[in-house]
């Protein structure tokens, strides 16, 4: 007999987008386990044809986990790893799903792990990359170029690997003015070239870049303004950037459309809400944007005009916290993560496959 008691889960919610104008209608399908326990912290990453997913996540103990799916999302297996615990995870894959790169905070030292099976069997690197908190990963599309960054005190580091993640080099690139969260992120076109990092300095959100694939960066001046909480994503060029932070209490984007040297911040902004994040197609032309708002209820936005104009998608998601986004190269497939903390259950981790429908009509 089930026993039900209130606990977090994840919820993984795979849409079908039309990258087309649109009307939308939302089908929610029976929920699937993908773990056998309650969850926490999690991430999400799939490859360009979005057949390969990739999930991360503590479970209670804390364990890291992962759980990949080979078919669009819609059976997953769970992984026995060695990762042991942690804290933080982040997971990241290239175009063709092949090489898998995690990353977490275990004690005071930042890890990584690499997979060159398609997620299936995995190695933790040694050494590791330091010290430090709020790790975040990214890969180009072949896997071989492979940047993290995290903060170490008031320090914001990023670490290069040009060997598919087996060895690793690591430098300063900025500091923070509050040493307790400025929350880097880091971001990668699909060659490696251009390589984007931001930051909350304590009052600003700063951006760096660097244009041979991650050995020298400059810090861009002016910053994108007041704010924490940001999120950078390029297209597979490099040319487009769009940045999401929260400017208390609402949630602002910026856009760069040259390669993150200059940047312009977008009105009218999404209002309240907090976690935002960000995610494009290869192109630059779709991005899509998630957010909890104050209901607190997930909210996702979209562009189709390379981050210049936004609307707000309804109905919204529904309720739940800490969002997570991620899309396929040509905008169609779109997998949204977030955390319920409504349901009453002892099954842990589920998964949502509904259908997202958008009327084609074109000038």
């Amino acid at each position: 007999m089930l026993r039900l008691i209130k606990s977090k889960y994840i919820i993984i919610l795979i849409t079908l987008i039309s990258t087309s104008l649109f009307a939308e209608n939302f089908n929610f399908s029976t929920p699937l386990d993908i773990s056998s326990a309650a969850g926490f912290s999690s991430q999400i990453t799939a490859d360009s044809s979005g057949r390969y997913v990739f999930a991360i996540w503590l479970d209670g103990t804390p364990n890291i986990q992962t759980a990949r799916s080979a078919d669009f999302g819609q059976t997953w297996d769970t992984i026995v790893t060695t990762f042991g615990t942690g804290f933080q995870p982040q997971i990241v894959t290239d175009s063709s799903g092949r090489y898998v790169f995690a990353t977490w905070q275990d004690g005071a030292n930042i890890k990584v792990a690499r997979s060159a099976d398609f997620g299936q069997t995995w190695i933790t690197i040694v050494p590791n990359l330091g010290a430090g908190s709020f790790p975040q990963i990214v890969a180009d599309s072949s896997g071989k170029y492979v940047f993290a960054t995290w903060q170490d005190g008031a320090n914001i580091k990023v670490a290069r690997s040009a060997d598919f993640g087996q060895t690793w080099t690591s430098q300063i690139i900025g500091t923070a003015l509050s040493p307790l969260s400025p929350n880097p992120q880091i971001v990668t076109d699909n060659s490696g070239r251009y390589v984007f990092a931001i930051w909350d300095d304590g009052t600003d959100i700063q951006t760096a870049r660097s244009d041979d694939f991650g050995q020298t960066w400059t810090t861009i001046v002016p910053s994108l303004g007041t704010g924490d909480r940001p999120q950078i994503v390029t297209d597979s060029s490099g040319r487009y950037a769009f940045a999401i932070w929260r400017d208390s209490p609402n949630i602002q984007t910026a856009r760069s459309a040259n390669f993150g040297q200059t940047w312009t911040t977008i009105v009218p902004n999404f209002g309240p809400g907090v976690s935002p994040q960000i995610v494009t197609d290869s192109s630059g032309r779709y991005v899509f944007a998630i957010w909890q708002d104050a209901s607190p209820n997930i909210q996702v936005a979209r562009s189709d005009d390379f981050g210049q104009n936004w609307t707000t998608i309804v109905p919204n998601l529904g309720q739940g916290s800490v969002p997570q986004i991620v899309t396929d190269s040509s905008g169609r497939y779109v997998f949204p993560i977030w955390v319920n903390t409504d349901i009453y259950t002892s099954q842990g981790l589920r998964s949502f496959f509904p259908i997202t429908k958008f009327n084609i009509s074109r000038d």
